[in-house]
């Protein structure tokens, strides 16, 4: 698991108002005129999004996985289908209540010991939520608060994940 937590401890944060507004994203994209504002000025609102959730991260460049997100979401249907992964996972008139299909599922935590992986500059977790995350799965999970990391550690700090990963499957 990586920078989305079950849902019973994103909850925690969920009434912060920092916290709302670094999840606006949820909310605007319910919204039909996101089909028509996320693609202009060159989808600039990626650009914001993305510093938004990661900001400036010491030793990533962010430009090229920037460029293939803005250039996969130019066929007008992708941009239908990125936008409607949040329409239907979080759609606007049960999000939060309970006909919130996905809320179910995502309240669910693994039955197999699980890696936890959280950047630090995401504000969603920090160490006091990562350490009961990591209580409530099942025994032999970990988790880690990947340092000067933000909302993408994959792609911001490939080499840790994929050792973090290699050194808990090793286990």
């Amino acid at each position: 698991m990586a920078d989305v937590p079950p849902v019973r401890f994103y909850e925690r944060r969920a009434a912060v108002p920092e916290q709302i507004h670094k999840n606006s994203h949820f909310y605007f994209f319910q919204m039909g005129v996101a089909d028509q504002l996320v693609p202009v000025n060159d989808f600039g609102y990626l650009d914001w999004l993305w510093n938004h959730w990661s900001g400036d991260i010491a030793g990533y460049d962010p430009a090229e996985d920037i460029r293939a997100g803005k250039e996969a979401l130019r066929d007008p249907a992708n941009l239908r289908m990125g936008l409607g992964l949040y329409r239907q996972n979080f759609p606007a008139d049960a999000f939060g209540t309970e006909k919130w299909e996905m809320g179910r599922l995502l309240a669910g935590l693994p039955t197999q010991p699980t890696l936890y992986l959280h950047g630090s500059e995401d504000p969603v977790v920090d160490e006091e939520i990562l350490a009961d995350i990591v209580a409530a799965l099942p025994e032999g999970s970990d988790g880690v608060l990947l340092q000067g990391v933000g909302h993408f550690p994959m792609v911001e700090a490939p080499e840790e994940v994929n050792r973090r990963i290699l050194d808990f499957l090793g286990k």
